[in-house]
């Protein structure tokens, strides 16, 4: 199986709350949301990038080649937790609403099984899928309601314990590894590595999310 191309949600936004953010720096005023405010947009970035596969709700085009010899029982979807198909054609030819109630689903894994009678194996060809799937963000109405959303708590931590991070360096080389100051000592910093530089706590809670 081969996955053509996947087109859906591109827009940045932050996986965790500004609010939460402050709380954790204990900052009480404003005067720090602007910079606050993109450092939680970096973060985000970071997180989505080490996880290294779409995980924000949309909806999402992904076109599929199955070749021949492949004979395969499941397609695994691109983006997930699916929440619903949308539309599936095959060669051109579009599914019936009835075929595609027919599949069976692992909504959290993103599996499409194909039950048709006679079809003990997806056929080959070429396949496009429209479907919802991924995760809702948190995020705080016009009215200042805090909507939960559907994100893993623990994305939004990951995402909090970078951005305090990044805060942290404030504007200290990120190339600078340690420091020694004439009469007062030296200092360094922990640099891990394969987290896309993020803290290796904010790496350790996304690892299972990682595609």
């Amino acid at each position: 199986m081969i996955s053509l191309a996947l087109d859906g949600p591109a827009d940045a936004v932050p996986l965790a709350l500004l609010e939460d953010l402050k709380a954790d720096l204990n900052i009480m005023d404003d005067s720090s949301d602007a910079r606050l405010t993109r450092l939680l947009l970096d973060a985000s970035s970071m997180a989505l990038a080490y996880i290294g596969q779409p995980i924000l709700s949309g909806l999402w085009t992904e076109e599929i080649v199955i070749e021949q010899p492949d004979r395969l029982k499941q397609i695994v979807l691109s983006a997930r937790p699916l929440l619903s198909i949308q539309s599936l054609t095959r060669n051109g030819t579009d599914w019936t609403a009835d075929q595609i109630k027919s599949l069976v689903v692992d909504r959290k894994a993103g599996l499409l099984s194909c039950s048709h009678a006679g079809w003990h194996h997806w056929k080959f060809g070429e396949y496009v899928l429209t479907y919802e799937a991924g995760y809702v963000p948190p995020s705080v109405a016009a009215d200042g309601t805090v909507q939960a959303g559907t994100l893993p708590p623990v994305i939004s931590r990951a995402v909090i314990l970078t951005a305090s991070a990044l805060w942290a360096a404030g504007d200290r080389d990120p190339n600078l590894k340690s420091e020694s100051v004439q009469g007062v000592g030296s200092t360094s910093w922990a640099t891990a590595s394969g987290t896309g530089g993020m803290p290796q706590s904010a790496a350790d809670m996304l690892a299972p999310f990682r595609g």
